[in-house]
C-alpha cells in the first residue's frame, strides 16, 4: 500500500470506527425512550450490530496492522459520538427517532463504500465489509418504513 493510500485507508477506517461508536450510542439512547413500542426490537438489533461491527472493524485494522501504526488510527472522538446522541435527547416519537437514526445509517453506509475501495475484492476483509453494508442497508430500509408511519399519520389527520 503506497503512503497516500495508506493514509487514506487509516482515515477511512478511523472514520468508520467513530461512526460505529456513534451508532452504538445513538441506538442505546433510542432504547431509553418510552414510546418506541414495536421498534424496540429493531433498535436493539441496531445496537448489537454496532458492537459486533466495531469488533470486526478492529479485526480488519489488525489484519492490515503491518502497514499501520496505532498512533495513525488515534483515539476515537467521543465528542462526536456524544453530539450524535444529543440529537435524540428531546425526541420522543418513534418516527422522528427513525428519521434521525436514518441519517446516521446513511453516513455509515457512505463510509463503508469508501473503505471498500481500499480492500482487495477477494479478501476476507472485503467480504466482511460487504456483509456489514448489507446489514446496515437493511436497518436503513427499516428506518425508512418506520419514518413513513409519521407521514401517513399526518396525511390521515389532514384528510379528517
Amino acid at each position: 500500500m503506497e503512503k497516500s493510500g495508506k493514509n487514506d485507508f487509516v482515515q477511512a477506517i478511523r472514520a468508520l470506527w467513530i461512526e460505529q461508536k456513534t451508532r452504538e450510542l445513538i441506538y442505546l439512547e433510542a432504547l431509553k425512550k418510552d414510546n418506541i413500542g414495536s421498534s424496540r426490537r429493531m433498535f436493539s438489533q441496531g445496537h448489537v450490530s454496532a458492537l459486533l461491527f466495531q469488533k470486526e472493524i478492529k479485526w480488519i485494522y489488525d489484519y492490515f496492522k503491518c502497514f499501520l501504526t496505532d498512533k495513525e488510527l488515534g483515539e476515537t472522538n467521543h465528542i462526536t459520538a456524544r453530539a450524535a446522541v444529543k440529537m435524540l435527547e428531546d425526541v420522543e416519537e418513534k418516527e422522528e427517532i427513525a428519521t434521525r437514526l436514518k441519517k446516521v445509517e446513511a453516513a455509515t453506509l457512505q463510509l463503508y463504500k469508501m473503505l471498500r475501495t481500499y480492500v482487495d475484492k477477494d479478501s476476507e476483509a472485503r467480504q466482511m465489509l460487504d456483509e456489514h453494508l448489507v446489514r446496515i442497508s437493511e436497518f436503513y430500509e427499516s428506518l425508512c418504513k418506520l419514518e413513513v408511519g409519521k407521514r401517513n399519520r399526518i396525511a390521515y389527520t389532514a384528510a379528517a
